[in-house]
């Protein structure tokens, strides 16, 4: 095996308490251990049935699974994906069988029934409540090779997931190893240079994103810009359908929503949110989703766009003047806006989208931009699209 492991992490590989809570700031190479350790133990020890968790199921697709695919290639260890059921099965050198069970507390009966699970990854933490938490870590019950272990990565996000802090931080625990993390315990140089000066500009914008972000250090974000509440999806009929996307490839996701209208009401739904898609292969993907009425990107982007047009997309470009930015806060700030159950990238962008404040504290007329791939997706798509066709802006209090 090789592993790539930075030195901060790397006495936690053999660490085997019953929680390791691994805490860090964006781009700290928390999750890409937490997959390590998971393969280490399985190709080591065998016989191995990991239980691989985020809030909704679906979102584990763009994220974890990648990661343990590339890493398995990377060791040239022969697997299988069987996607319907989310699973992924390979062989430790002494021909033991282990399963990698991807899920999600879509239903949380489902998990309830799930046996002989020997270990548990919780991705992005701060998605689940307490009580789900518990749900998923009563998975852990059978006897099973080597030790008991649910790990959980997360962003120190006060705001989104108190309990974590309570629970393990604030509570000393015998039973747990807690771990913080920063973009600067990344072993991979390119990915540290790529994110740390875009990280260590958030000291001078907020200091409550900075701590949590670039220090991996718990902190409670205030002055959030929207309200969007999560629903499911009505059955009943739209008036339209349209989409709304964000280029990105190494550092920025690309990132697409999909928006329903019905009168001056709105329902937003999180489609992709993934790094290194060339256009090609972002546009592939939109083929893939049923991507046939208009979609709206930056403005800036005319050669991106043009190329998806090539591949028989409805490729728009984006509404832009001066202050394009603060100008489609406002706009969008005077809808009714959904968002739909399952999106929790986009869920996640709402919560820190905040506003700048100057050095007193004071908020000011313009917002944090960072990490708003989904939320410009959405603001491309509604202000440029209801303006095109003069739907009415009816404001909603």
């Amino acid at each position: 095996m090789e592993l790539i492991i930075s030195k901060s992490f790397q006495p936690l590989l053999d660490d085997s308490h019953r929680y390791l809570v691994l805490c860090g700031g964006r781009g700290s190479g928390k999750s890409e251990f937490a997959a390590r350790k998971l393969f280490y133990r399985a190709m080591k020890e065998g016989g191995h049935r990991f239980l691989v968790m985020r809030k909704i199921r679906r979102t584990l697709k763009e994220s974890v699974i990648k990661i343990f695919e590339t890493l398995l290639a990377e060791n040239k260890v022969a697997y299988e994906y069987f996607s319907s059921d989310r699973k992924i099965v390979f062989l430790s050198p002494d021909g033991k069988r282990n399963e990698l069970l991807f899920e999600g507390l879509d239903d949380p009966e489902k998990i309830k029934s799930i046996k002989g699970i020997t270990g548990i990854w919780i991705e992005e933490a701060t998605e689940f409540s307490r009580d789900d938490f518990l749900v998923a870590d009563l998975c852990l019950r059978e006897p099973g090779p080597g030790y008991h272990q649910t790990i959980l990565t997360f962003n120190p996000d006060e705001a989104r997931a108190a309990w974590i802090k309570q629970m393990f931080f604030d509570e000393k625990r015998k039973d747990a190893t807690t771990h913080v993390s920063t973009i600067d315990d990344n072993p991979i140089r390119q990915v540290r240079e790529a994110y740390r000066e875009q990280l260590e500009k958030l000291r001078l914008i907020d200091e409550a994103l900075w701590k949590i972000y670039r220090l991996g250090q718990w902190a409670h974000l205030a002055g959030q810009i929207f309200s969007w509440d999560m629903a499911e999806l009505p059955e009943i009929g739209f008036d339209e359908v349209f989409w709304g996307g964000d280029f990105g490839y190494s550092v920025d996701p690309a990132a697409v929503v999909r928006v329903y209208r019905r009168a001056d009401e709105f329902w937003v739904e999180e489609k992709l949110y993934q790094t290194g898609l060339t256009n090609q292969q972002l546009g592939q993907a939109l083929l893939e989703m049923g991507c046939r009425e208009p979609i709206y990107f930056d403005s800036a982007e005319p050669k991106s766009i043009q190329e998806l047009c090539l591949m028989g997309i409805d490729a728009r470009p984006s509404e832009k003047g001066p202050d394009s930015v603060r100008a489609g806060i406002d706009f969008l700030r005077a809808k009714k806006i959904h968002i739909v159950s399952g999106s929790v990238n986009l869920q996640k962008e709402v919560a820190s989208y905040v506003w700048r404040k100057d050095k007193s504290g004071n908020p000011l007329n313009e917002p944090v931009q960072f990490n708003d791939h989904l939320i410009s997706a959405v603001r491309y798509a509604i202000v440029t699209h209801c303006r095109i066709d003069n739907i009415p802006d009816v404001a909603f209090i």
